[in-house]
């Protein structure tokens, strides 16, 4: 294996390592008797100071692009809390994999990159489970239909924010994520605040809870991500992250006994199909 194979290798690693740590998601938002907002304040903000004691000063650039970056990222991980708490897990979840459809045409205006064929493949599987779910994937009252349209704005949240990091990544990936998560909860505190609305103050236990939930869930996997898109392209990115929508329904299913619709099943099957088709061993051929 050369060098270059080797670092894809391991930017994989990292990122399907982040996807591990981010599924955890659903069970502690299902636990917290909190308001959306206040948790996914206090996630990021309680992130980002985690990681910023241990970058070193050296390491501080700061760049233009990190403002709208941070304004995303507080939209991004908003929009997620709220979808999770309006809707299941597993429609939050996978509509945020709608991800995987924006970055395609976002790579190819920003950043230039051409996804290969079998990424365009993937993606279009993974697209077929995204519309299955917002079409057909839950009960429809309000609080649900409410859940999907937030699930799928995040969703392109996540995608601006994936390219973002993409067009960063020479710098630090601890600096990036701890910039994003402590920029994000500042500018959706502020967006709270703004708009009439307050900041929960947690009691002692949930906010043992938030610490950890800050530092296992988001900032040591954004770190990962971060360092693993050094060397992996947004697209193929964007697939191996659909390991945290497989699992996220699974924990939830099992702690709170959540039970994702069949529809949503089958749209997180075509999600998996577009992993596969992206992954699956090519065959090799002889001639003569």
């Amino acid at each position: 294996m050369d060098n270059t194979a080797r670092s894809v290798a391991i930017g994989r690693r990292f990122i399907l390592a982040a996807a591990v740590l981010w599924s955890l998601s659903g069970v502690v938002t299902k636990h917290l008797a909190l308001d959306p907002g206040s948790i996914a304040f206090y996630r990021s903000l309680f992130a980002g100071l985690s990681l910023i004691v241990v970058v070193r000063p050296s390491r501080w650039v700061f760049r233009p692009v990190m403002g709208p970056l941070c304004l995303t990222f507080g939209a991004m991980i908003g929009l997620y809390i709220a979808a999770v708490k309006a809707t299941t897990a597993a429609n939050a979840i996978f509509l945020q994999c709608s991800a995987t459809f924006w970055v395609v045409p976002l790579g190819l205006i920003f950043l230039k990159e051409r996804p290969d064929r079998r990424s365009m493949i993937g993606i279009g599987l993974a697209t077929v489970g995204i519309i299955a779910i917002v079409g057909f994937g839950h009960h429809g009252g309000a609080d649900e239909t409410r859940g999907v349209a937030l699930g799928l704005a995040s969703g392109f949240a996540f995608a601006v924010v994936m390219i973002a990091v993409r067009g960063l990544r020479d710098l630090d990936p601890l600096w990036l994520s701890a910039v994003s998560n402590l920029g994000g909860s500042l500018a959706l505190g502020a967006w709270i605040v703004g708009t009439g609305g307050t900041i929960a103050v947690p009691t002692p236990t949930q906010g043992a809870i938030l610490v950890a939930f800050g530092i296992v869930q988001m900032a040591i996997p954004y770190a990962l991500f971060a360092r693993g898109l050094r060397d992996v392209g947004t697209a193929e990115a964007s697939l191996l992250g659909l390991l945290e929508p497989v699992l996220n329904p699974i924990w939830v299913a099992l702690f709170f006994g959540e039970v994702p619709q069949e529809l949503t099943l089958v749209g997180g099957t075509f999600l998996l199909l577009g992993v596969a088709a992206r992954y699956w061993p090519r065959v090799a051929t002889t001639s003569g």
